[in-house]
């Protein structure tokens, strides 16, 4: 497995992948603001910052992402760690950490202080990371820990 930032080819099979698994959450109930998304992803060293994990055949395996005040309820949060997706047919793996170590490397490297992320039913695994539970919120029509790392 590679990953690498996320290519074009990538953008239509992540954008489906990721509607047909999260389309009842706001953020990803529309097709083209998910390859709207993408598409500022691809654009320059700036955040938001899109990673594509990928298999020996090339083929699509998950994703995730730096990005910038994710959630608006909180806007004195201004980096966070986003949109980790496995493919189902990946899932199992351990293809999400190295996605997510992945991220936290290139965080560091970039000179961010800390991260958020948040996360309906997945804290353990962030737990094992390093990250620390500092609220829970009601975000996308449900309840959601919000998670900090500090770098």
């Amino acid at each position: 497995m590679n990953i690498c930032r996320l290519k074009p080819e990538f953008v239509e099979p992540l954008s489906l992948a990721l509607f047909e698994e999260w389309h009842d959450f706001a953020p990803w109930s529309s097709l083209d603001k998910i390859r709207a998304y993408y598409a500022q992803c691809l654009n320059g060293d700036n955040l938001p910052l899109a990673f594509a994990a990928v298999d020996k055949e090339g083929r699509l395996m998950g994703s995730a992402a730096l990005k910038r005040f994710d959630m608006v309820c909180f806007p004195e949060y201004e980096y966070w760690l986003g949109d980790v997706f496995v493919l189902p047919q990946f899932r199992g793996l351990g293809v999400g950490r190295q996605l997510v170590s992945f991220c936290l490397d290139k965080a560091r490297k970039l000179g961010l202080p800390y991260l958020f992320l948040y996360t309906p039913d997945v804290q353990a695994v962030y737990e094992k990371f390093g990250w620390k539970e500092i609220t829970q919120t009601w975000h996308n029509g449900e309840t959601v820990s919000v998670m900090k790392l500090d770098l």
